[in-house]
């Protein structure tokens, strides 16, 4: 690239930044459906690391490549890092005895970061070729960044997620087009770019995502007559549904139960399920028969004809359950939109129409909007158990934020309940105790805080494979407690905890050696903070800071967890954490090893002093740090969690373009510490604010989103042209290791925000991103006055 006319090379790296992050879109959600949650966190961190090995190449590099060779490079890539992850499905539960799986997971995030590598190589270059002028040319890498996740919703919309693959490889081969002098390459490139836009319309079978075997949906698929008659996708979820005679999904049960079970088709998202879709007449006696026999039959029983309020339910079961037992009315929010068109049109017969029912209101919104709205009370409101079960020892969901398990959330449903009224929540039991333990906590500490004393308010009971906790607003009376025993003896269920429950009524029914629960209840009620403080597992309450209600983990685990490597079929010794810190040790020595050979230029001058160092390292590690806290901090208000990806990523990387094309014109310092003053007030005013906002309509907290992102963005633009300013200008290899380690920095960011999230918060976290630009306002130096 030359000093000469900077549209062509503008327009080229805007197509290239758009389809790099096209593929970084698309990567993160295709590592979540073949994978598991925690290699979606991954994919950040792997584009900042091959942006910085880009960096890298053009400090070591003599001669400056061409721009058109490195658009194809990059379109080639990602072409080649899908056909990797399609052709070896890597078996993260084989890991520990299998080393062949590490080979291939080497070759998964090797191959996933070349296609940054090339990208970041050329935007790099065109930061050098800028000279002292960066901020339009950085200003067209983050406004084309910006327009990234919207070419991955556009894809995904016109076709299926493999599209927006496709799409990213189009964009590197468009911007060879542009960039090409002879006519023969512009036009193959062209020419190119258009056969893969057109296989994106209609991918091929041989480029549809094949899952790990470990995922439930690919083991489902394993049943004999079991086929997918269903297949739906939008940017936040691929829904499957399986119709198989080996779908059964009755949690909680009655072992005593006799009668027929209705059929039920499997509905997947994203590989992970199955939530049953189920033919059942709400209507019908089996309805009323199927309640009596599970926990829901309780709420029932205790307050008949009630209006119920079901949260968590996730394909409509739970609705024809409440109104098979005589529920006067039912509300019941769908927290993903394409359940909700299944259920209306492709199965909506099978399962009786029940969101159509009369006594059925369906709320397309998520479980906490609905807990959050104020128009309404109920006589119950129900915590259903729609999760499939997920033991304790896998680590798996650890960073799998849950909104509506929260402590926030419990007190809300407590606020919307009427006098008298019930709060029912199921969960799965596992050895040792800790899902349920960590909801028996919050509702403990939920009621308290509504200054309600539990011990006289609280039932809690178990099936063979769930625990029950009922609440009252008002203390329970002999008649409702005698209600309570007949239906557990009816139903052979066993009791946990109620008031002046004696040792003899435990564990009649379904007999464990050693029961643990009624003392592990009795504990929490005595001695709440012991017993959360010497419980081997976190059980303490998730809160909307820290929404990470799978997240057991405790450092004194550690050795445990070791030992229990390869011994077990769970992964990675049963800690998602521990697989965080594996990343986060292996994303710095990763980082240490691109700088280190970045720093052995010698050509020109092709270094950077000190405080360079400091500088680029900070304001790349601050952009990651608020960029992810704010999203975390944001996805609540905007309900879905891709949705909210695509609002604040799209919205921070455009303002941040116009801030880096002002930037110029602004005083760096200030700008940095406003960035600092302005990352540490966010985080306490956000915390403080979002659970007030939560009933507002969803495009009232969009305004109110935007309000906060364009002003931070356009400050986070500004320092990074500035620095090369300062630092770079008309250095190659200054620029290329400026753009390392800025690269490294972020990646490291990336990995570290989630760890600092799951043990100190969210607000941590965006604190942390404010100090990192306190310290790059601290050690940024003004350039020295030039002689006139």
């Amino acid at each position: 690239m030359t000093h000469g006319s900077s549209f062509r090379p503008a327009v080229a790296l805007f197509l290239l930044s758009a389809g790099a992050l096209c593929f970084e879109v698309a990567l993160l959600r295709l590592y979540a459906i073949q994978q598991f949650y925690h290699f979606a966190f991954l994919v950040v961190s792997l584009a900042v690391l091959g942006t910085a090995a880009g960096g890298t190449a053009l400090a070591l590099r003599s001669r400056p490549a061409s721009p058109a060779r490195l658009a194809v490079a990059t379109s080639i890539s990602i072409v080649l890092a899908y056909g990797l992850l399609n052709a070896f499905p890597f078996d993260s539960y084989a890991v520990a005895w299998d080393r062949r799986q590490v080979l291939i997971l080497i070759l998964y995030f090797g191959s996933a970061g070349l296609p940054f590598f090339f990208a970041g190589w050329f935007t790099g270059a065109a930061l050098a070729a800028a000279g002292d002028a960066p901020g339009p040319t950085y200003a067209a890498s983050l406004i084309g960044s910006a327009a990234g996740p919207l070419l991955a919703l556009l894809a995904t919309s016109l076709g299926r997620l493999e599209s927006a693959i496709l799409f990213a490889a189009a964009t590197g081969l468009a911007s060879a087009a542009w960039l090409s002098e002879p006519k023969a390459m512009r036009w193959t490139a062209a020419l190119g770019s258009l056969l893969l836009i057109g296989l994106a319309v209609q991918p091929p079978p041989w480029l549809h995502l094949q899952l790990s075997p470990n995922k439930a949906l690919a083991q489902a698929r394993t049943y004999p007559g079991a086929r997918v008659a269903v297949f739906r996708e939008s940017m936040s979820a691929r829904l499957e549904i399986l119709e198989s005679a080996g779908v059964h999904s009755y949690p909680g049960l009655s072992l005593g139960y006799t009668g027929d079970l209705p059929a039920q088709a499997g509905i997947f998202l994203d590989g992970d399920g199955p939530w049953p879709a189920t033919a059942l007449d709400p209507d019908g006696p089996t309805s009323r028969d199927l309640a009596d026999a599970l926990p829901i039959g309780i709420g029932c029983a205790l307050r008949p004809g009630a209006e119920v309020l079901v949260v968590r339910s996730a394909a409509g079961f739970d609705a024809a359950l409440a109104v098979g037992c005589g529920a006067k009315s039912v509300t019941l929010p769908i927290d993903e939109p394409l359940v909700a068109d299944a259920l209306l049109a492709s199965h909506r017969d099978y399962t009786h129409s029940v969101l159509e029912h009369p006594r059925v209101r369906w709320l397309a919104s998520n479980s906490r909007s609905a807990l959050e709205r104020t128009d309404q009370s109920y006589e119950i409101v129900r915590f259903a158990l729609s999760d499939p079960f997920r033991p304790v020892a896998s680590g798996a969901f650890s960073l799998t934020e849950t909104d509506d398990l929260t402590l926030e959330a419990f007190g809300a449903a407590i606020r919307r309940l009427r006098p008298g009224g019930l709060l029912l929540v199921d969960r799965w039991l596992t050895t040792p105790p800790a899902e349920s333990l960590r909801a028996w906590t919050t509702a403990v500490t939920a009621l308290r805080r509504q200054g309600l004393e539990p011990a006289e308010r609280v039932i809690a009971f178990r099936t063979l494979r769930t625990s029950t906790l009922i609440a009252s607003l008002d203390p329970w009376t002999q008649a409702e407690l005698q209600t309570v025993r007949v239906f557990l003896e009816r139903n052979g269920f066993d009791p946990i905890y109620w008031p002046r429950l004696q040792s003899e009524e435990t564990n009649r029914f379904i007999r464990i050696p050693n029961d643990p629960y009624p003392d592990l209840f009795r504990q929490l009620l005595a001695d709440p903070e012991g017993l959360i403080e010497s419980y081997p597992f976190r059980v303490e309450p998730a809160t909307d800071d820290r929404p990470f209600f799978f997240h057991f983990f405790r450092w004194e685990q550690t050795s445990e967890a070791l030992a229990a490597l390869g011994r077990t079929w769970q992964p990675f010794g049963g800690s998602g954490y521990l697989v965080l810190l594996a990343l986060l040790l292996l994303v710095i020595a990763l980082a240490g090893g691109l700088l280190a050979a970045a720093a052995r230029s010698r050509r020109g001058r092709g270094r950077l002093p000190g405080d360079g160092w400091i500088f680029f390292g900070a304001i790349g590690g601050g952009f990651l740090l608020v960029e992810v806290s704010m999203l975390q901090r944001l996805t609540l208000p905007l309900e879905r969690p891709t949705a909210a990806f695509i609002f604040v990523v799209t919205t921070l990387l455009l303002a941040s373009g116009v801030g880096s094309r002002l930037s110029d014109r602004w005083p760096t310092r200030p700008i940095l510490f406003a960035l600092a003053a302005m990352a540490v007030a966010l985080a306490i005013l956000l915390r403080a604010l979002l659970p007030q906002i939560l009933g507002w309509p969803i495009a009232g907290r969009a305004l109110l989103a935007l309000v906060f992102l364009v002003p931070l963005g356009l400050l986070m633009g500004a320092p990074f042209p500035a620095g090369i300013r300062r630092y770079a200008a008309g250095d190659r290899a200054a620029v290329g290791l400026a753009w390392a380690v800025n690269g490294a920095a972020s990646g490291v960011a990336g990995v570290l925000s989630s760890m600092v999230m799951l043990d100190l918060g969210l607000t941590a976290s965006l604190i942390l991103g404010g100090l990192a630009y306190l310290i790059a306002g601290l050690v940024f130096q003004s350039p020295p006055a030039q002689p006139t």
